[in-house]
């Protein structure tokens, strides 16, 4: 019986183990003295010589020359240990009459060599089935080596089984044919036994076929060079000669390791070297370069040189692994061309029970023309295997002209890994369904990967025709199929064809990865990557480089997975999907534009992208991250159905010109690069309502953009987070009320973002959230603008911001319109838009409530100031009935108390009181800076009329009376030098409503510069000095009518300086009495703070007088004195205009007129002459009505005049001063005094002073 194994078209035949060699029905068994073995073919016993000794008799051991002579019956020896020669110009019978058998033979039965060897130009011509040119034979443990030399002709003329050279080592020697000339085999066999140029035999021992020669041979089975051993031998068959046969199932150089044990590891080697060749001619099966191993040993088929096929179910370099575990590798340095169906270049099999590995290598040039014609191949056919199969290409080129034709495949039936990857050189495929670069593995039970690569800088691989695809790895199992590109060109041309295909038919991934190159396809419906998983997943990952898809319904990146997977494309890429408009395409298998498959994909992009992604059923997800995509972003099919999934949309970098539609579902979208300006479309698909069950949401985040109504587009809920939107053009929907899950529905602006108006109207149907900012303040700056929800308006501590020219009710502002209700708390920052400000009535609407509200739905986020009027916001207007929305009203009301009295109690009519009532001219409300500003005068006043001073607070007590017991007034001192402080403490309120509190505190200096003294006993003498002070003030003002509206009564601080330099000039008569004459010019500059931190810096000078005088009594005869005293100061102070953070404030001047009238008692203590101290002590109480006859002036706020009366013009002072020497020259003095207003408490204060006098 027959064994027959076809591998990919090649036909192989196998060994019976007992029975000998088969061919057909007929069993050939060896001759009784011969082992002939043949590989795959038996050739039939070898006989005995036909002559013997024909050139003298040879013992073993020693060396017969045959000299040039004619041998028409051959030359035949057995002798072991024998070398036999044959000289040049010999003939071995002739063209017309061959040697019948053996040409030249010998045969050793020892453990010698059998040599037969020809020298030089020596004819052999044989004739007869199993005739040989030259031949020897060692039957023992021996060597047998047959070699031509020089220019020796063979030509065999036998039917069958008629070989040019044989070394046979029938034992366990080496064996050795090596054919340096010509050999011609004829004839044919009609039982396919075969001719053979050179043949090395070996049962165990060393196998080596070589030819430098030229052979040919003709017939069915006709080798070239043949070397077969088997168990631990090794099979060498080379040539660097021309190999030529003409016949079917012929191989120019064959290696063959026939079966072994297990523990019995051979090798099988075949190769065309260098400048060798190999042609097949003449029929089916023919083999250029065949290393076959059926034992324990490696295969291996090199190609250096030229090799051609010619007819189907060929092979050029072919190395083949039957049994054992040993490795099959087939290299192709040189060139290999094979013609006819199913003929492969360069083939590695692994199969029957083998277990090795299969390795192809191409770095020569392969070209096949017929169809199923592979240009490299791999293939492991055991299905228990777990070795790999491996197509490599580092250089060269591979055409296949064929149909179904590929130029490098690596497949198994396995359970190994396969790969299959070119790093160098170009392949072209030339005919339908050819593939360039191909993995497969078709093990359903397989978990290896299925790789297939390209990784050349220079390399190209092309395609023609339609599914010819670039580069292809396919699986059948639960392994990944990973097709991969790294770097290089791939083009595909025709239809259908993709430049790079990851197909799993089984449960495992579908991966395909791009670092580098360039995909490029052209045909209709041809993808440039395409990953497909029956069961799996599929991955995508564009690294770098630059794909194009084809037209139709071709995409630059296609993925079909009922269970989804991942496309990632990275910065450095480029994907083109311009010719089809399509990108990236999920889904689809049918390429229809619909559909069925469903998966969820995820897709993240940093590239170049041309083209819209559609991402099919399923729950999709896409992030770009960066780079360019120009195109529309689909989350399901272009067309929406009820099938649509859950999608979602991230965009935190890149640029997108286009948009995104998420279609049907429940969509997500998160926009957080600054690149978005909102002239993109981003649409959630159905509609704004949750009644479909599908609630979409957009977030923006960190992003700045103007957008309308037709770039924002179907959203349930759109949440802003550090996002600044203008809103412009077509109006805005969102949803209102709650989900299905009782979660709001609208547009959400948080803590961190804000709306602005970027038209003057503009409108947003939905609920709105605000926890941010609300700016109806367009880029013109000008009031008018309208904001319009038609919704509910809730506030989370949320601001809108409007323009209003704040004047009377009629004023122009900003508004917001809630046609529903409003909740929550949101607070409003009004700017004005060029208003003076005006007493309003009705108040100016600011926001309409078309719903209900509450009160603390809205207020001012920051005073509402203009002028001196400060508005207020109220809810209700007061004349127009309109109870919900919200004015901006420049008139005092109490503060509502929140909770309502349950019982009504009528509200009793409070006593007037004309003096607090302001004049018409003042405004109802009034900006806290204004009190200040009223008032600062007359505290500046105070501290000036301070610096003024009585003669007794600036130089204390003359001593001019005859009590001073010391008669020292004869001393009439020359100088004198004085220096006091003062403090004060001052509650002040006018008769309007304005009040302060003051602190002062003054140091003021001076010095006599003339000094007389009367004549004799006259006491009177007279000063003339100057002086130099520096006081400041530090007053807190008060506004009645705000507290009693329960907006505070503190209003601001002043803090004031004044710098003074004057003169005195003060008489003494002889009886004690005296005027005192004070002139000074000051300084004053005033620093304002209102209680909202507005500031204003004021500055001014003037002019001080005082008159004083006053005469001692003393009463009777004691130390005790009455002094009468009256005074009359005035101050004018010239004040500059100024502004602050809300309006101007003219510039004025103040005039103040006070006078004095009261007097002194004091007691004076007399000094012994005995006591140390010359001078007397004096102590005194002091008495004094006061009266300012001058209210402040007005001042001019913003166009507003503001006037604050005095409240109580006259009031008493009380006080207590002493003075004590402190040596003859020195007097300490001082005194403290109280005020009070008379009639009330609107003026009441302390002062108090401390002095030191020197005189010398």
């Amino acid at each position: 019986m027959v064994k027959y194994v076809v591998v990919y078209g090649i036909l192989f035949m196998s060994r019976q183990a007992k029975e000998g060699w088969s061919l057909g029905d007929k069993i050939i068994r060896p001759c009784a003295n011969t082992v002939a073995l043949l590989g795959t073919v038996t050739l039939g016993c070898i006989p005995s010589a036909w002559a013997s000794n024909e050139c003298g008799i040879a013992a073993g051991g020693t060396t017969v020359n045959c000299t040039p002579a004619s041998y028409s019956a051959g030359i035949s020896y057995n002798a072991d240990n024998l070398k036999l020669n044959v000289s040049d110009g010999s003939v071995i019978g002739t063209f017309a009459t061959p040697v019948a058998g053996k040409g030249i033979s010998n045969t050793g039965a020892g453990s010698g060599l059998s040599t037969s060897e020809s020298h030089g130009v020596v004819g052999i011509y044989t004739s007869g089935d199993y005739g040989y040119g030259i031949s020897a034979i060692a039957t023992g443990t021996g060597n047998a080596v047959a070699t031509s030399s020089g220019d020796t002709y063979i030509k065999t003329n036998g039917s069958a089984g008629a070989h040019g050279i044989l070394a046979n080592a029938q034992g366990i020697g080496d064996a050795s044919g090596v054919n340096n000339g010509t050999i011609l085999t004829t004839g044919s066999h009609a039982a396919n036994e075969g001719n053979m140029g050179v043949r090395a035999l070996a049962n165990g021992g060393k196998a080596n076929a070589h030819n430098t020669g030229t052979i040919s041979t003709n017939g069915a089975f006709g080798y070239g060079v043949s070397a077969e051993t088997t168990k631990n031998g090794t099979a060498t068959a080379t040539t660097s000669g021309a190999i030529t046969t003409n016949g079917s199932y012929s191989t120019g150089v064959y290696a063959h390791l026939s079966p072994g044990s297990a523990g019995n590891h051979g090798e099988t080697i075949a190769t065309v070297e260098t400048g060798g060749s190999v042609t097949t001619n003449g029929g089916p099966y023919g083999v250029g370069v065949f290393a076959d191993s059926m034992g324990w040993g490696d295969a291996r088929a090199n190609n250096d040189g030229t090799v051609s096929t010619n007819g189907q179910f060929a092979g050029g370099t072919v190395a083949r692994v039957l049994y054992g575990a040993g490795d099959a590798t087939a290299v192709n340095r040189g060139e290999v061309l094979t013609k006819g169906i199913a003929a492969q270049g360069v083939f590695a099999a692994v199969d029957q029970s083998a277990a090795g590995n299969a390795v192809a290598l191409n770095m020569g040039t392969v070209t096949t023309s017929g169809s199923s014609s592979n240009g490299v191949e791999a293939f492991i056919g055991t299905p228990l295997s777990t070795s790999t199969s491996t197509v490599t290409m580092s250089d060269g080129e591979i055409t296949v002209r064929g149909n179904n034709s590929e130029g490098l495949h690596s497949g198994s039936a396995g359970l190994g890994t396969v790969n299959a990857s070119l790093t160098g050189g170009n392949i072209i495929t030339q005919g339908v369904n050819g593939v360039a670069i191909h993995a497969v593995i078709s093990n359903l039970n397989s978990s290896a990967a299925a790789i297939a690569s390209m990784d050349g800088v220079d390399s190209a691989v092309t395609t023609q025709q339609a599914s010819g695809h670039g580069i292809y790895a396919t699986t059948t199992g639960s392994g990944s199929a990973n097709a991969i590109l790294l770097s290089g060109h791939v083009s595909t041309l025709g239809s259908g064809a993709h430049g790079v295909y990851s197909l799993n038919s089984g449960s495992g991934l579908a991966q395909v990865t791009m670092a580098g190159g360039n995909i490029a396809t052209a045909g209709l419906d041809a993808d440039g990557l395409r990953a497909s998983s029956a069961l799996g997943n599929y991955g995508v990952d564009v690294i770098g480089g630059t794909l194009a898809g084809g037209g139709g319904a071709g995409a630059a990146i296609h993925t079909l997975a009922a269970a989804g997977g991942t496309v990632n494309i990275g910065a450095t890429a480029t994907v083109n999907g311009a010719m089809s408009g399509i990108a990236i395409r999920d889904g689809d298998a049918t390429n229809s534009g619909t559909d069925t498959l469903g998966g969820g994909t995820i897709v993240t992009s940093a590239g170049i992208i041309t083209g819209d992604a559609i991402l099919g059923l399923g729950n999709d997800s896409v992030t770009l991250s960066g780079g360019y995509f120009t195109g529309n972003l689909y989350g399901d099919d272009r067309v929406a159905s009820d099938a649509d999934g859950n999608d979602s949309f991230n965009w935190s970098g890149g640029y997108l010109s286009g948009g995104f539609y998420g279609q049907n579902g429940s969509d997500v979208a998160l926009v957080t690069t600054v690149n978005y300006d909102g002239s993109t479309v981003l649409d959630g698909g159905d509609d704004v309502s949750a009644a479909d069950g599908w609630v979409d949401k957009l977030t923006l985040q960190g992003v700045t953009a103007t957008v309308d109504g037709t770039r924002l587009v179907n959203w349930e809920n759109i949440s802003l987070d550090h996002t600044a939107l203008t809103l412009s053009g077509a109006p805005l929907f969102v949803g209102g009320g709650v989900d299905s899950s009782a979660n709001s529905m609208g547009l959400f602006i948080n803590s961190t973002s804000s709306v602005l108006m970027g038209a003057s109207t503009f409108g947003i149907t939905g609920d709105v959230y605000n926890a941010g900012s609300v700016d109806l303040r367009n880029v013109s700056g000008t009031a008018g603008n309208v904001l319009t929800i038609n919704g509910d308006y809730a506030g989370s501590n949320g601001l809108v911001k409007i323009n209003t020219t704040l004047a009377d009710d009629s004023s122009n502002t900003d508004k917001l319109v809630v046609n529903g209700n409003t909740s929550g708390t949101t607070r409003l920052l009004v700017a004005n838009d060029g208003g003076l400000g005006a007493a309003t009535v009705n108040g100016i609407q600011v926001v309409q409530v078309t719903g209900t509200s509450s009160e603390r739905n809205f207020a001012l986020s920051a005073p509402v100031e203009v002028g001196a009027y400060e508005y207020n916001l109220f809810r209700g207007g007061s004349t127009d009935g309109d109870t919900n929305s919200f004015y901006l009203k420049s008139a005092y009301s109490v503060t509502p108390v929140p909770t309502p009295v349950p019982t009504p109690v009528p509200t009793p009519v409070p006593t007037p009181t004309p003096t607090r009532a302001p004049r018409t001219a003042v405004p109802a409300v009034l900006r806290p800076a204004v009190p200040g500003y009223a008032l600062g005068q007359v505290a500046i006043n105070e501290l000036g009329m301070g610096l003024l001073g009585t003669l007794h607070q600036r130089v204390g007590e003359q001593q001019t009376l005859k009590w001073d017991g010391c008669d020292c007034d004869a001393e009439k001192p020359d100088n004198r030098v004085w220096v006091r402080m003062h403090v004060q403490r001052l509650d002040l309120d006018g008769k309007r409503q304005f009040g302060f509190e003051q602190e002062m505190q003054y140091l003021q200096i001076g010095k006599d510069l003339v000094v007389s003294f009367g004549e004799g006993k006259d006491k009177s003498h007279i000063h003339t000095g100057i002086s130099a002070g520096y006081g400041q003030t530090s007053t807190s003002f008060n506004d009645a009518r705000r507290g009693e509206a329960g907006m505070g009564y503190d209003t601001g601080k002043m803090e004031g300086q004044m710098a003074t330099l004057g003169i005195y000039h003060t008489r003494y008569a002889d009886n004690g009495s005296y005027l005192d004459l004070v002139g000074q010019i000051h300084a004053v500059r005033n620093k304002y703070t209102d209680k909202y931190n507005d500031n204003g810096t004021q500055k001014g000078s003037g002019l001080g007088l005082s008159a004083e005088v006053g005469r001692p009594w003393q009463i009777g005869d004691s130390q005790w004195l009455i002094e009468p005293q009256a005074q009359l100061s005035t101050q004018v102070t010239r004040y500059r205009g100024f502004s602050d953070n809300v309006s101007s404030v003219d510039s004025f001047t103040n005039q103040s007129l006070r006078g004095r009238a009261g007097g002194r008692l004091a007691w004076n203590a007399k000094a012994e002459r005995e006591d140390k101290l010359t001078r007397t002590d004096t102590f005194y109480m002091t008495a004094n009505m006061l009266h300012d006859f001058k209210d402040p002036e007005a001042v001019n706020i913003g166009n507003t005049t503001v006037m604050e009366e005095l409240s109580k013009k006259t009031w008493a002072e009380l006080g207590i001063g002493a003075q004590l020497p402190l040596s003859k020259t020195t007097y300490l003095y001082g005194g403290v005094q109280y005020q009070h207003s008379l009639g009330g408490t609107d003026r009441e204060g302390t002062t108090g002073q401390l002095g030191v006098r020197v005189a010398w």
